[in-house]
């Protein structure tokens, strides 16, 4: 009862909601900052130790993955470290069901009071290693508080936003499906199957242009905010999206669809299958026609007034590789822009604007590294088989996150390009009320996606996985870390699985579970062509 006179309140009351939410948030920071900051000096890093008794607290049934690695010549002692320390923070933003959702959900971070769509899809796929029901629920959470056919980009205590935010539920939806590797039931179907159905339904009659490509209602809406594309740098001004047609929505629409195609199949629904299919394929067409730039050899947003681009080279440009949007010819040239120290190849990689751009700067949207966005480009590079990329990008990545970490005791937003601090970067600077409410660095206890680096590092390049109920294990490490070695544990699965680095490309794996032992070495863990790499082995579940 609670929990619908809460839903009904924030209906009836949504504008007086917002402004009650905006001010809940000042009032809380304003007390974090005095009696915590002021009075008792800075917090101390949250705890990062986890007993069963707490865990049975949040009705998390497993242990959480644990990493090892060894390092003769190489001070790699923050990943052990931070590795563990994601999955603490991990679990300190897990919320029990209450007046806000009948389903356990997560915060983004404490200072984010609400469950948001993006954050929510993305940080599954951190739980998904840790305690599959838990992934599964957090999603679900955000479906259930959908307002009709529409995902929403936050629900909190006191209001609901009528935006949405970039629709990557079905993506992590089905990749929770393919490793619980179980048929969906009635309960899928109906719960997460449906909705996520009509909410593609939703995009296409209320974000879409009459050629066919896709815009944002808000820059907010794009989870981008004060992106160059949208806005000033202090969200004084602010563009009219609307007549904008974006790459990175359209990506999402076209990944959308390829994930509702791929669950319609797993449900014996072969025609709507097809009918996503052709839905993505139309897509993808229409992108390459009117947003690709031949000149700039980069995909921009395209002005439907003025009929030109928005000449702004941002992390959104390369989202298309993840939807599989690029031909061949295109995508390599992204990946050439990608691997250029100069635009995108920085020191902790994938800056969510080109260094080279004149926009570029360090505060949140205009140049600092999002764990999210990069973790989506490394997806992108893989499906078009740039393995030595993706190995080389997803090693960087997790070192600048967890070296990070070591610095400063704490996960963050974003990531400075350069740097192992924040000491450079701003969050919305010359916005007094961002500054008030969430101060003027990036938010600390950040983890939902930032602990993406965790899945990177068990997915990509311990090369960890399960395809039909077998596990496959495909190391795939940078030349820089041949001589390491890596043991990674995973409760949930009952497995330990150790590597070692050998010279010449090799690796020699070890997968340890209840039914025995297995070790087996891999060829050229290092090549650029998986077909020629021999480094797969399949195990016996």
């Amino acid at each position: 009862m609670l929990r619908e006179l809460a839903s009904s309140v924030r209906h009836r009351t949504s504008h007086v909601g917002r402004y009650a939410s905006r001010y809940h948030r000042a009032f809380r920071y304003g007390l974090d900052l005095v009696l915590w900051s002021r009075l008792f000096s800075r917090r101390g890093p949250v705890p990062i130790e986890l007993p069963q008794s707490i865990l049975e607290q949040k009705q998390v049934a497993h242990q959480p993955p644990t990493l090892f690695v060894s390092s003769p010549n190489a001070d790699l002692g923050c990943w052990e470290e931070g590795f563990k320390a994601v999955y603490a923070n991990l679990f300190l933003n897990l919320q029990m069901p209450d007046v806000l959702s009948k389903l356990r959900y997560i915060h983004p971070a404490p200072s984010f009071e609400g469950i948001y769509l993006w954050d929510s899809a993305f940080t599954s796929q951190v739980w998904k290693h840790w305690d599959l029901g838990t992934a599964f629920e957090v999603n679900r959470a955000v479906v259930d508080l959908r307002d009709g056919k529409r995902l929403q980009h936050v629900v909190t205590n006191f209001s609901e936003s009528k935006y949405t935010q970039p629709p990557v539920m079905a993506w992590s939806m089905e990749r929770l499906m393919r490793w619980n590797s179980l048929p969906p039931n009635e309960d899928f179907e109906r719960q997460i199957y449906e909705p996520l159905r009509d909410y593609n339904v939703w995009l296409y009659e209320n974000r879409r242009h009459q050629h066919g490509l896709f815009f944002w209602a808000h820059p907010y809406e794009s989870g981008i905010d004060n992106s160059p594309r949208f806005s000033s740098r202090d969200e004084q001004i602010f563009s009219n999206t609307k007549r904008f047609s974006s790459p990175d929505i359209c990506a999402y629409v076209v990944l959308q669809n390829e994930m509702l195609a791929s669950m319609a199949m797993m449900l014996g629904r072969d025609e709507e299958a097809s009918r996503y299919r052709s839905k993505a394929d139309d897509l993808r067409q229409a992108v390459n026609e009117f947003l690709w730039d031949d000149v700039d050899q980069f995909y921009y947003d395209h002005d439907e007034v003025t009929n030109g681009f928005i000449r702004h080279k941002t992390i959104a440009g390369l989202l298309p590789l993840w939807a599989g949007i690029p031909d061949a010819t295109r995508a390599e040239a992204l990946r050439q822009q990608i691997l250029d120290p100069k635009l995108f190849n920085t020191e902790i990689p994938l800056p969510s604007v080109s260094k080279a751009d004149p926009e570029f700067s360090k505060d949140m949207w205009r140049g600092p590294v999002w764990i999210n966005t990069a973790y989506a480009v490394i997806q992108g590079l893989k499906r078009y088989g740039f393995y030595s990329d993706v190995a080389d990008l997803s090693f960087r990545l997790c070192h600048g996150v967890y070296k990070t970490f070591s610095t400063m005791r704490r996960f963050y937003e974003f990531y400075d390009p350069d740097r192992y601090d924040l000491e450079e970067l701003h969050r919305k600077k010359g916005n007094r009320f961002k500054k008030l409410t969430l101060g003027s660095k990036p938010v600390s206890e950040f983890v939902g996606w930032s602990g993406l680096v965790n899945t990177l590092v068990i997915e990509e390049l311990i090369g960890f996985r399960k395809e039909a109920g077998q596990i496959l294990i495909r190391p795939n490490f940078p030349k820089s870390a041949e001589g390491l070695g890596f043991s990674l544990r995973l409760p949930q699965e009952k497995l330990a699985i150790s590597i070692d680095l050998l010279p010449g490309g090799h690796a020699r794996c070890m997968l340890r579970e209840q039914a025995g032992v297995s070790e087996f070495c891999t060829v050229s863990c290092y090549s650029k062509d998986a077909e020629k790499a021999e480094i797969e082995r399949q195990l016996v579940q």
